[in-house]
């Protein structure tokens, strides 16, 4: 069995060697199909979305938000400034114009579709619509009687620098609608505008939640620029040389690239957990990349062709490789055994990541080697002297060509060196 799976990686790798331009452009070609799929990868940043749906206390939870009690809640904060320069800046809470301003912002938000209810002092002093007296002198007159001021102390704090407004809603358990209501309430507290000398800030589980699921989106770019950028120049620094580099990290671009489209397709979702996916992916995948071309470099010292060189480090290498694979696959598929939904998501990106990587250095690795080599040839042969060709050698007694200017050069023993700038033509 080991014979005939080593004589098929031999016969994988000859394929390769044989088209590598036919193999790259068919890898492109999928490349660009899973890069569609990468505008769908949604980010999950709810809790009950972490837990087991069965789960007693998640079960109860759902209970209570079918007869409307189970409600989550977003608290707006206002306050007076006290680092305002405003000398017009309000400073004390129960001004009316704050109160105004929070009756105009209840009215907005009490409109928006997810809100159930909103709860400020207004629940209490009431608005004109109400049938209250709605001017200033009725309005002292409520929040300063004796009768007002225990139901008026649930939203405003004993020294009257803050106030609250609490909106309960339902949309915990869905992400989407989460980040929607959460961008409309914060896009109507910014168009209501703010009185002079007010700051507002806004919290509740609905809003961490958001805030949660933008630092997971932001940590998975960075982590995984950092990553790449660390592993480019630990190989650029192990292999000496820049292309050398570059080859391994095409095939782990490509392996998260794959990655991010299969999540998007399928419907697998970035939480907290699975946001570090792609750098150690690209950590774990790397090594199958750079030991198959450690391989391919050693076998090419040795005075092999390119071909013989590829199709000894695949048949060679990649037995080693496959095990490697099989054994990191099943280790991070049994995460898919535990009861937490969120372990079980990990442990399977992480699977589909390392045999994406595993299958690029046995499937894409080979044939972009070959390009590498290829290309460095190709520069060789044409890159006389300088940088990209705009100086070049003249033999001693060649005669300068016109409108060249010749100078001597004390260390090329009667050569001159002719400076111009090559023309299109020119194949010297």
């Amino acid at each position: 069995m080991k014979n005939n799976y080593q004589k098929m990686l031999k016969g994988l790798a000859h394929i390769q060697t044989r088209h590598p331009y036919l193999s790259l452009i068919f890898i492109l070609i999928l490349t660009t199909i899973f890069v569609g799929g990468m505008q769908y990868v949604e980010t999950v940043a709810s809790l009950e979305n972490m837990l087991p749906t069965d789960t007693v206390e998640i079960e109860a939870f759902n209970e209570l938000r079918d007869i409307g009690l189970g409600q989550d809640i977003i608290a707006i904060i206002i306050q007076t400034n006290k680092d305002s320069s405003d000398v017009k800046g309000i400073v004390d809470i129960t001004d009316y114009e704050v109160y105004r301003y929070i009756v105009h912002l209840n009215s907005i938000l009490g409109s928006e579709q997810d809100v159930l209810e909103v709860y400020s002092i207004v629940s209490i002093v009431g608005t004109e619509d109400d049938g209250a007296p709605y001017n200033e002198q009725t309005y002292d007159m409520i929040t300063d009687s004796e009768q007002a001021k225990p139901m008026l102390s649930q939203f405003i704090n004993t020294d009257y620098t803050n106030t609250i407004m609490l909106i309960t809603t339902d949309v915990g358990a869905d992400d989407k609608r989460m980040k929607l209501l959460t961008d409309k309430v914060m896009d109507d507290i910014n168009s209501a505008g703010y009185p002079p000398g007010i700051s507002i800030d806004v919290t509740g589980m609905p809003r961490i939640q958001q805030k949660l699921g933008q630092m997971i989106a932001t940590d998975r770019v960075s982590t995984q620029n950092i990553s790449t950028l660390l592993v480019f120049v630990i190989t650029m620094i192990v292999f000496g040389t820049f292309t050398s580099a570059i080859v391994p990290i095409l095939i782990v671009t490509l392996t998260v690239n794959w990655l991010y489209g299969t999540m998007g397709y399928t419907g697998l979702p970035i939480s907290t957990l699975a946001g570090g996916v792609a750098a150690m992916v690209i950590g774990i995948g790397i090594d199958y990349a750079l030991h198959l071309m450690n391989k391919f470099k050693y076998e090419r010292q040795r005075g092999m062709t390119i071909a013989e060189a590829i199709e000894e480090a695949v048949s060679d290498t990649g037995m080693a490789l496959t095990g490697a694979a099989i054994a990191t696959i099943l280790a991070f598929m049994a995460f898919l055994l535990g009861d937490m939904p969120e372990m079980g998501r990990f442990g399977l990106l992480m699977s589909i990541g390392v045999g994406y990587a595993f299958m690029f250095s046995l499937f894409g690795l080979p044939s972009l080697l070959i390009l590498e080599e290829r290309t460095i040839d190709y520069l060789k042969k044409r890159l006389k002297f300088g940088v990209e060709g705009e100086f070049r050698l003249v033999e001693a007694g060649d005669k300068c060509p016109v409108g060249h200017v010749s100078v001597n050069h004390p260390e090329l023993d009667g050569c001159k060196i002719a400076v111009r700038k090559k023309s299109r033509g020119d194949k010297k």
